[in-house]
């Protein structure tokens, strides 16, 4: 059987399942939805605007340069990537991954330091790590705290061992020659808006694929479901021994929801995708790693 007549079959079973069991299909959009609504949403949207205003300023392009003997030292990459690290820590996920392909397309960045960069810069945003996971799963926002700096070191480290030390490429990082507020503001709450109901279209899309796995199996660990799409799998955590850590591993590895997330806004580039999921998977691991030992110490 070749590749397409595969991808027919499967895609034809998937409509067939979704006729099957509509009902279960219809109620995981609507908790969708209501995800999206109450929690995805209010947690992002705002950052969104505020991020892009950041970029379209000019003063990720400021931070870039201040960072750059820093991130050069560290991960091998110029001021291009210390904006776009920067921007990954602060504006979470898909940020790192669209900053680094705008980056990318605008001649700042080699291929090599983009798909490096790839393996470490997309991550989850403070306010999803303090707000949702850290208030709305823990009720603490001092656990928030904790699990977004063991995130950002956990990325930090990816980094490290996707450095290399040859000279990067590239356009030294300068701040942007116009300074207009309104048009980028207008601007700015489109792409927020427009970038929010992309992610919540995949959010949706996972939560329907997930309730027709648990439909048909039984399996709802909080874990799978976080493999698939992290909302979903951290807002299931319960507070109970071990969720810290896996809530950390979670956050690590984001989601395949995510990852399609990263795989829209770079669709139009050359970029491979094999150091982004390897960067994830360590980020993971390393996250897991370091909440055990200090639950251990």
């Amino acid at each position: 059987m070749t590749k397409r007549k595969l991808w027919a079959l499967i895609l034809a079973s998937v409509m067939v399942l979704l006729l099957w069991r509509s009902a279960v299909a219809a109620e995981a959009v609507r908790r969708g939805l209501t995800l999206c609504a109450r929690s995805v949403i209010p947690a992002l949207f705002p950052y969104f605007v505020v991020s892009g205003l950041f970029i379209s300023l000019g003063f990720a392009d400021g931070v870039g340069r201040r960072l750059e003997p820093l991130t050069r030292r560290l991960f091998g990459v110029g001021g291009a990537g210390a904006s776009a690290f920067f921007l990954g820590l602060l504006g979470g996920y898909p940020v790192g991954g669209r900053t680094v392909g705008q980056l990318y397309r605008a001649g700042r960045l080699s291929k090599d330091e983009a798909e490096r960069l790839l393996a470490f810069c997309n991550n989850a945003g403070p306010s999803f790590i303090l707000g949702v996971v850290g208030v709305g799963c823990f009720g603490s926002l001092r656990t928030g705290v904790y699990l977004y700096l063991v995130h950002a070191f956990s990325a930090v480290l990816v980094g490290i061992l996707f450095r290399k030390k040859a000279p990067v490429s590239g356009q030294k990082v300068r701040y942007s020659a116009a300074f207009e507020p309104v048009p980028a503001f207008v601007r700015a709450v489109g792409e927020a808006a427009e970038g929010m109901v992309r992610l919540c279209g995949f959010v949706v899309f996972f939560l329907v694929i997930l309730a027709l796995i648990t439909d048909l199996t039984g399996l709802n660990h909080p874990v799978l479901l976080g493999l698939a799409e992290l909302t979903t799998g951290v807002t299931a955590l319960e507070g109970r021994p071990g969720d810290l850590v896996w809530a950390a591993a979670l956050l690590g590895w984001g989601g395949l929801s995510v990852h399609g997330q990263t795989a829209a806004v770079l669709s139009d580039t050359d970029l491979g995708l094999g150091r982004y999921f390897l960067g994830k998977i360590l980020q993971a691991i390393f996250s897991a790693g370091v909440v055990t030992f200090g639950e251990i110490w």
